[in-house]
C-alpha cells in the first residue's frame, strides 16, 4: 500500500468508528447477545455463558472493555463498532494485496469502502455480537497470508489463523484454506521443513485459546458434553439447504446471502449483476484474482449458505467482501473516471440506506426487553394469588429464557409458567381455567401464530416490533417480535377440533378432532341473562351428503340443522344457564366428517354479535406473515346483532386487478355508508342505532371491482369471485 492509501484507509475507519458512536443500541438484542453478556460476568461454556465452542478470546477482550466502559451492552457494541473500523483497515490491504501490481489503488479503495458501507456490514458492527471481531481478525489474516513471501512470515500468519479462531470459529472457513493455498504455492521454497514449520505454528496457535478453554471449562468430558449438546439444538428444528434441500429453501439462501445484505431488494439485485459481470471482467483481466477470491470465501460460502440458518442473515457478512470487490471492479470496466462516480454513487446511497437503518435501531430496546420493561411495571402489588400465570408460544417459550434470566430480580413474580407443548399451547389454558384458576394470564405471543383465536378476552395484545424497516438486516434475531396478551377472566374458550383459524383448523386435521369425529367442547361465562351464540362453519362437500349439526348445552340440545355442501351460519338465542362454576359447557356435534366449525362467539344480549354470511370465501392465512385475511365476493353479507345500539364496520385491506373499487355498505334497503377505495385501504363506517333497531340485521358490503382468478390468470384454476381482500373486518360498539 502507498502512503496515500494508508491515509484514506485511516481517515476512512475513523469516520467508520465515529459515525457509529452515536447509534449504540440501548439494549441486548440476541440469545448470542445476552450469552455473551453472561459470559463477561462469568465465563461458564457449560452454562451457555456463552454458548459452544466458546469465544475465549472475544469474551477476554470484552472483559477488558467491559471493565474500561461500564455496561455489558455498551462494551460489546463499542467492541463490534471497533472491530468495524479495523475490518475496513484490513481490507483495504487485503484488496491491494490481491491486486498488486494490477489495479488503480482507486478501485480497491472503494471496493474496501463499499465493502464497509454494506448496510449488512454497517449495522451489524453496531450490534452487541462477535461477528466483526472474528471477521476483522479473518480479513486480517487473509492480507498477512496473501503478503506472506518467507517461511517466517508464512508460519506467523499460520499461528494467528488458529489463534483467531479463538474469537469466531467461522473464522477458519476463511483463513484455512487460503494457509493451504498459501503452503501449496510455495511448496518448492518452504521444503519440507518450511511446511513443518507452519503446521506446528498452526497447532501451537490453536493450543493457545483451546487448552485454558478447556480448564476454565471444567475438564474436557463437560466441555464435549457442552459442545455436543449445542450441536444437537443447533441441527433441531432448524431449516438448512443441507437438511431442507427444495426449491424455496434455495432461493431463501440466495436471498438472505446475496440480496438482503444491501438493504432494498432492487439494490440488492443491481449489486448481484454488478458482482457477476465483475467477476467476468476479473476472469478476463487477472485470473489468479478469481482463484484467490474462490480459496478465500468459497468454502465459507459453502458452509454458510448449506449448513447454517439461512434466516440469519448475519451469517452472511463475510460474503459482502467479494460480493462488493466484484461489483467495483465492474464499475470500473467503464473506464477510471466513470468507475469512480459510479463507485461514488453506490457508496452515497448505502451510506443513504445505513444513517436510516442503524438510527431505526438504536431508538428503543429490543422487542424482548421493552416487553419485559413493561412487565416490571405492570407487575401486581396486591397479595400472591394475584401474581399472573405465565404462558407463551412454544418458540417464545425457549427463545425468552435467556432474556428471563438477564432480567433476574427484575422479572416480576409469578404463580405459575405453564407448559408449552408444540401446536397445543393453548389447551393449556384450558386446563388451567377449567381446573378453577382465575388469575391474570400473561401469554407471550407469536404474532404468526393463530390459536389464541379460541379464546375470548376483553383487551387487545400488546404489540412489540421492531421500528426497523429493512427487518430482514437483522433476520434471524431471536428471541424476535412478539405480542403481550394480558388476559383476565375469557368470555369463552374452545378445546380441540374448532377449525376457527387456517392453523387450528390444521391441528385438529392432525389431532384426528372435528365435530363429525366426536363432539368439540367450548365453554361459556354464565351469565345473569340471556345470550347469543353465533356458529358457523362449512360442510366442505367431499361425501357429497348434508350433514345434521347439533349444538348442546351441558347435554341438553339447543340448536339442530342439516346442512348441505357450502357454508352455514346459525345464530342461537340461549337463557341464562344456571349451575355451578363460572362456566358451562357448549358442544357441537354432527354427523359428517366433513363439517368444519369456523366461526364462533357468544355475548349476553345487548353485546355485539356479528358472522360472516353469504357471500365471503373462507379465510386465509399467510405462514410467513402472520396475515389472516378473507375475501368478499361483489356482495357479501355480515349478520349483525347490535342489541339496539349504534355499531362501527371498520374495513381494511386491498383490492387486486383493479386501481380503485366503489365500495357500498347497505342495512336492508338503506345505504349506510359509501366510498372509493385504491389499492389499499382502511375506513370506518358508522351505523346509526336507528338503522339497526334492536333485532338482526344484515350488512351488505357491495364492491363495483371484482375479478376471478381463473379468467385472468392462466395457471389458475380458480373460479372464485374475488372483490375485497380484508385483513380485518369488524363490527364494534359505539362508545
Amino acid at each position: 500500500m502507498t502512503r496515500s492509501s494508508q491515509l484514506a484507509a485511516g481517515v476512512a475507519a475513523a469516520l467508520f468508528f465515529a459515525l457509529h458512536l452515536p447509534f449504540l443500541p440501548p439494549s441486548l438484542e440476541d440469545l448470542d447477545s445476552i450469552n455473551f453478556a453472561l459470559g463477561i460476568r462469568h465465563f461458564d461454556v457449560a452454562a451457555h455463558q456463552p454458548h459452544p465452542p466458546g469465544y475465549p478470546l472475544y469474551i477476554a477482550v470484552a472483559k477488558a472493555v467491559h471493565l474500561a466502559i461500564g455496561p455489558e451492552v455498551r462494551a460489546l457494541s463499542l467492541l463490534g463498532v471497533l472491530a468495524g473500523a479495523l475490518a475496513l483497515l484490513g481490507l483495504f490491504r487485503l484488496f491491494a494485496e490481491l491486486d498488486r501490481g494490477g489495479e488503480d489503488p482507486a478501485l480497491t479503495g472503494l471496493a474496501a469502502v463499499a465493502a464497509a458501507v454494506c448496510p449488512l456490514f454497517w449495522i451489524t458492527s453496531a450490534r452487541p455480537l462477535s461477528d466483526l471481531p472474528g471477521l476483522a481478525a479473518a480479513i486480517g489474516i487473509q492480507g498477512l497470508l496473501l503478503s506472506a513471501r518467507t517461511p517466517r512470515m508464512l508460519a506467523l500468519a499460520a499461528l494467528g489463523a488458529a489463534f483467531a479462531a479463538g474469537i469466531r470459529s467461522q473464522v477458519v472457513w476463511l483463513t484455512l484454506p487460503l494457509l493451504v493455498f498459501a503452503v501449496v504455492r510455495q511448496r518448492t521454497s518452504l521444503g519440507w521443513r518450511g511446511q513443518s514449520r507452519v503446521a506446528v505454528a498452526y497447532g501451537v496457535g490453536g493450543l493457545l485459546w483451546f487448552v485454558p478453554l478447556i480448564a476454565v471449562s471444567g475438564g474436557p468430558v463437560r466441555y464435549t458434553n457442552a459442545l455436543l449438546n449445542q450441536g444437537v439444538e443447533d441441527l433441531s428444528g432448524v431449516r438448512m439447504l443441507a437438511t431442507t434441500p427444495t426449491v424455496s429453501q434455495l432461493a431463501l439462501a440466495f436471498e438472505t446471502g446475496f440480496l438482503a445484505p444491501w438493504g432494498p431488494l432492487p439494490a440488492g439485485w443491481t449489486i448481484v449483476a454488478l458482482a457477476a459481470a465483475g467477476l467476468v471482467v476479473a476472469y478476463r483481466q487477472s485470473r489468479p484474482v478469481v482463484t484467490v477470491l474462490l480459496v478465500a470465501f468459497g468454502p465459507y460460502l459453502v458452509f454458510d449458505r448449506f449448513f447454517q440458518e439461512n434466516i440469519t442473515t448475519r451469517y452472511a457478512l463475510p460474503l459482502v467482501i467479494p460480493t462488493a470487490y466484484l461489483s467495483v471492479r465492474a464499475l470500473f470496466a467503464l473506464g477510471r473516471t466513470a468507475g469512480i462516480a459510479a463507485s461514488a454513487a453506490l457508496i452515497g446511497f448505502c451510506m443513504y440506506v445505513d444513517d436510516k437503518a442503524i438510527y431505526q435501531y438504536s431508538q428503543m430496546d429490543a422487542p424482548a426487553f421493552r416487553m419485559l420493561a413493561d412487565m416490571e411495571q405492570s407487575a401486581p402489588s396486591g397479595p400472591p394469588e394475584t401474581r399472573p400465570v405465565l404462558a407463551m408460544h412454544r418458540k417464545e417459550f425457549f427463545d425468552m429464557r435467556r432474556p428471563i434470566r438477564w432480567a433476574g430480580d427484575r422479572m416480576p413474580p409469578i404463580a405459575a409458567a405453564l407448559p408449552a407443548p408444540p401446536k397445543h399451547e393453548w389447551l393449556e389454558l384450558v386446563k388451567y381455567w377449567n381446573g378453577g384458576g382465575r388469575a391474570p394470564v400473561w401469554f407471550i405471543a407469536d404474532p404468526l401464530r393463530s390459536d389464541l383465536a379460541l379464546v375470548r378476552y376483553s383487551g387487545r395484545p400488546t404489540l412489540y416490533r421492531w421500528p426497523l424497516e429493512l427487518t430482514k438486516l437483522i433476520g434471524g434475531v431471536r428471541p424476535d417480535v412478539m405480542d403481550w396478551h394480558k388476559m383476565q377472566v375469557p368470555d369463552w374458550y374452545l378445546g380441540e377440533g374448532w377449525a376457527l383459524t387456517p392453523e387450528t383448523a390444521g391441528t385438529a386435521k392432525e389431532d384426528g378432532r372435528g365435530p363429525g369425529l366426536a363432539p368439540i367442547t367450548g365453554w361459556i361465562r354464565r351469565w345473569a341473562q340471556s345470550s347469543t351464540v353465533m356458529i358457523g362453519g362449512r360442510n366442505l362437500g367431499f361425501s357429497g351428503r348434508p350433514a345434521q349439526v347439533r349444538v348442546s348445552v351441558e347435554g341438553a340440545i339447543v340448536d339442530e340443522v342439516t346442512v348441505g355442501p357450502g357454508f352455514f351460519l346459525r345464530m342461537i338465542a340461549l337463557p341464562p344457564v344456571p349451575g355451578e362454576g363460572d362456566y358451562f359447557p357448549l358442544t357441537v356435534s354432527a354427523d359428517n366428517t366433513d363439517v368444519a366449525v369456523e366461526q364462533f362467539d357468544a355475548q349476553p344480549v345487548g353485546e355485539v354479535v356479528f358472522g360472516f354470511g353469504d357471500g365471503w370465501n373462507e379465510q386465509e392465512y399467510n405462514p410467513e406473515t402472520g396475515a389472516l385475511w378473507r375475501w368478499t365476493t361483489e356482495r357479501a353479507l355480515l349478520r349483525v346483532r347490535s342489541g339496539g345500539q349504534a355499531v362501527a364496520l371498520t374495513l381494511r385491506g386491498e383490492i387486486e386487478e383493479a386501481p380503485t373499487s366503489r365500495v357500498t355498505i347497505r342495512v336492508g334497503d338503506r345505504v349506510a355508508g359509501e366510498f372509493g377505495v385504491g389499492r389499499q385501504f382502511q375506513r370506518t363506517t358508522i351505523i346509526p342505532a336507528d338503522v339497526l333497531g334492536t333485532g338482526e340485521n344484515v350488512v351488505a358490503i357491495e364492491s363495483s371491482a371484482w375479478y376471478v382468478p381463473a379468467e385472468t390468470r392462466w395457471r389458475s384454476a380458480d373460479r372464485r369471485k374475488l372483490a375485497l381482500k380484508l385483513y380485518e373486518c369488524r363490527v364494534t360498539p359505539v362508545s
